[in-house]
């Protein structure tokens, strides 16, 4: 379990947040009508070779579930959040940005790659990456974005043997610290998170909330519903003795990336899994709760459950 000193970020008004727990719980929809969502900015100068954009190439097996490469806002959400710009950036202009000597944002931040692997401290965070301000601009160079550039190539959606349903697995050898995909969906507010999870207590799990302690005593939830509305990474399923994690990520908006990184290494044809409680115990009672099948030795039974959801 995180507590209070794991991820220190200090934001332009001096507040540290903390990501303190992380759930899943059962979800409800929103039929939104969507025929396209652009979620990134074009790219300045296209003639530069340097220059790159996300890269998505993934789809849907279900004609029901429009996908969005990243976070959407839905009901509930504080739209100027998204919109807001996280911090000023860099003047990086040869989009080195690898120490804190050379760059303001690893000087503030902290170092949070080598390479493109996460580094170990770094999984309790903070993650702020250079954005669109900066003067890096999305370089190849850039040793501060990773996340930006999207999700690993050679992912599969496919059918689990053991009672999961869809799961998704690796088609090659993913690195420890490797960034994996996105958890993308609807941006919601707590209340619609409520009434969607209240609505279809008989479906599938999607709802992901992120709990944020901030030095004050208050909390920060951010809350993605990605039933309708997501990317791929909707279909990674729980496990108790997971090979990857959720860790919050920010680039351009305080609003932040559940991203997924590897733990360790995950091998070819292996299946991705995350724990959805972020490795906290929770004093749920069984009763009403979805049977876990993840067949780990450590396995607790039963799904993770999220009290503040009822």
């Amino acid at each position: 379990m995180l507590n209070s000193s794991d991820l220190p970020i200090k934001t332009n008004d001096d507040e540290t947040f903390v990501m303190l727990t992380n759930s899943q719980d059962t979800i409800g929809t929103s039929f939104i009508n969507v025929d396209y969502v652009d979620c990134y900015p074009s790219i300045e100068d296209p003639s530069d070779e340097h220059s790159r954009c996300m890269l998505d190439e993934y789809s849907h097996v279900s004609s029901n579930v429009h996908y969005v490469e990243c976070n959407v806002a839905g009901p509930g959400c504080n739209t100027s959040d998204l919109d807001a710009q996280f911090s000023k950036g860099c003047d990086c202009l040869n989009g080195n940005c690898d120490s804190e000597s050379d760059c303001p944002c690893v000087a503030r931040y902290g170092k949070n790659y080598s390479g493109s692997l996460l580094l170990a401290n770094k999984f309790n965070g903070p993650v702020v990456e250079c954005n669109s301000e900066c003067g890096c601009t999305k370089t190849e160079k850039c040793g501060n974005r990773v996340v930006q550039f999207g999700p690993h190539t050679d992912l599969e959606i496919f059918e689990t043997p053991d009672g999961k349903g869809l799961g998704l697995k690796t088609k090659c050898e993913i690195l420890t610290g490797k960034f994996i995909c996105e958890y993308a969906g609807e941006i919601i507010g707590m209340e619609e998170a409520k009434r969607r999870s209240q609505n279809r207590k008989d479906q599938m799990n999607y709802i992901f909330v992120l709990n944020e302690h901030l030095s004050n005593g208050s909390v920060v939830k951010t809350c993605v519903d990605p039933t309708i509305l997501g990317n791929i990474g909707r279909y990674i399923n729980h496990s108790c003795h997971p090979n990857a994690a959720i860790v919050p990520v920010r680039v351009d908006c305080p609003v932040p990336k559940l991203c997924i990184f590897a733990t360790r290494t995950i091998f070819p044809c292996e299946e991705i899994t995350f724990d959805y409680s972020g490795g906290e115990e929770t004093t749920a009672t069984p009763l009403g709760r979805k049977p876990c099948h993840c067949h780990a030795q450590n396995c607790k039974g039963y799904l993770p459950f999220d009290q503040s959801l009822l």
